[in-house]
C-alpha cells in the first residue's frame, strides 16, 4: 500500500450529522494532519457538503473530483466525488426520508466499487439511518449487514476501539435475551479466530485475545451461571489448540481495565452493551468502529445520524477524524505495530 493510502469516505445520511463531521474533520488544521497520512476522497453530494461547510464555518474549499484515478490530491481543499443524488426539494437537516436513505446507500456502493477496483485502499463511513434506508427499500439493518451481503461474509464482527482498548462483540443488535442464547462454544471460537486472523493480517504477530465472562464473578464456579464452564472456557481451549493466544474467560468487571493497561490486545465481549459501555466511558468522543471478517478495510464513527442536532454545526467530529486516522494506519500497516 502507499504510505498515503486513498480512503473513500462516505458522507452518510445527507440529513444527519455525517456531512458536518466529514467537513469538520477534513477542514483546517485537522485536515492537514489527516492529509499527511492518507489521501481522503469524500463520496457524497457536493451541494449538501458545501452547506455543511458553511454552517460549520469551514472555509477550506471543496474540490469536485470527476475521476478518482486521475485526481490530484495535493494542495488545499477537500476532494469530493459528487454523486449529486440529493433532491434538495425533499431534503432538510434532521428530516427522515427515503430519498436520503437511498442516497446514503449509493455512497456506500460507490465506495465499495472504488475499493474492489483497488483505487481506494479502504472505506470510512459516516452514519446512516436504518429507518431511512428501510423506507428506501433496503432490508439490511446497517453497514455491516450490507457489507456482509455484498462480500458474502459469514464471520464478520464489529470491534469498537478507544485508545488501546479494543472490544470485539460476539453479538450486537439483539435483545439481551437473544444475545445470551447466542453465547455458544462455536460462536465464541469463531470470534477469537476472526480477531486473530485480522490482527495478524494488519501486522501483529501474536495477538493476545481475552474473553470476557458473562455472569457475575465469572459465574463463581457455576453457582451464578454455567456459560463460563460450558461454553467460554472450552472455546478458549479450542483456540489455544489452534495456536492462538486466547485467554480467559475473565470477570467482565475487571477484564476491560486489564486491557486498558496493556495486558491484552483485544477483548471479546459477549453482547452489545458489555463492550460498548467500557469503550465509550474510556473515550466516547474518539471511539471508532472497525469491521472484522471482511476482505476490505472499513472503519466508522461510533455514533448515529443525530437528527436532533443536524444542521446546527455543533456535531463533534473527533470520532470521524479518528476513524480516518485508524483506517489510514491499518492500510499502511502501522496501526498494531
Amino acid at each position: 500500500m502507499s504510505d498515503r493510502p486513498l480512503l473513500a469516505i462516505t458522507m452518510g445520511d445527507p440529513a444527519g450529522v455525517g456531512p458536518e463531521v466529514v467537513v469538520k474533520a477534513l477542514g483546517a488544521g485537522g485536515g492537514d494532519e489527516l492529509a499527511a497520512v492518507c489521501r481522503p476522497l469524500v463520496i457524497g453530494d457536493l451541494g449538501v457538503l458545501q452547506e455543511a461547510a458553511r454552517l460549520c464555518g469551514v472555509t477550506v474549499p471543496l474540490r469536485e473530483v470527476p475521476d478518482p484515478q486521475q485526481a490530484m490530491f495535493e494542495g488545499p481543499g477537500i476532494a469530493v466525488l459528487d454523486l449529486a443524488n440529493v433532491d434538495r426539494a425533499d431534503w432538510a437537516w434532521g428530516r427522515l426520508s427515503a430519498g436520503s436513505g437511498r442516497a446514503a446507500i449509493e455512497y456506500i456502493y460507490r465506495a465499495m466499487d472504488l475499493t474492489d477496483r483497488h483505487i481506494a485502499a479502504g472505506i470510512v463511513t459516516a452514519p446512516i439511518n436504518k429507518e431511512a434506508t428501510s423506507r428506501a427499500g433496503y432490508t439490511e439493518l446497517g453497514h455491516m449487514e450490507l457489507f456482509a451481503k455484498v462480500y458474502h461474509a459469514t464471520n464478520q464482527a464489529t470491534m469498537l476501539v478507544s485508545g488501546n482498548l479494543r472490544c470485539v462483540h460476539l453479538s450486537t443488535h439483539y435483545s439481551l435475551r437473544e444475545a445470551l442464547d447466542r453465547i455458544t462454544r462455536e460462536r465464541v471460537l469463531q470470534r477469537i479466530v476472526t480477531t486473530d486472523e485480522d490482527f495478524r493480517r494488519w501486522g501483529m504477530a501474536r495477538p493476545r485475545i481475552a474473553v470476557s465472562g458473562v455472569n457475575p464473578h465469572n459465574g463463581e464456579g457455576g453457582l451464578m451461571g454455567k456459560e463460563e464452564i460450558e461454553q467460554l472456557a472450552p472455546a478458549v481451549a479450542d483456540a489455544n489448540a489452534q495456536g492462538i493466544d486466547a485467554r480467559g474467560p475473565f470477570p467482565a468487571d475487571s477484564v476491560f481495565v486489564r486491557a486498558m493497561r496493556g495486558e491484552f490486545d483485544a477483548v471479546v465481549a459477549m453482547f452489545h452493551d458489555q463492550g460498548h459501555i467500557p469503550v465509550k466511558v474510556h473515550g466516547f468522543e474518539e471511539s471508532v468502529s472497525v469491521a472484522l471478517g471482511l476482505p476490505i478495510v472499513r472503519t466508522s464513527v461510533d455514533h448515529g445520524t443525530a437528527f436532533d442536532i443536524a444542521g446546527t454545526g455543533n456535531a463533534d467530529a473527533r470520532s470521524m477524524a479518528e476513524s480516518i486516522r485508524v483506517a489510514a494506519r491499518i492500510c499502511a500497516g502501522t496501526w498494531l505495530s
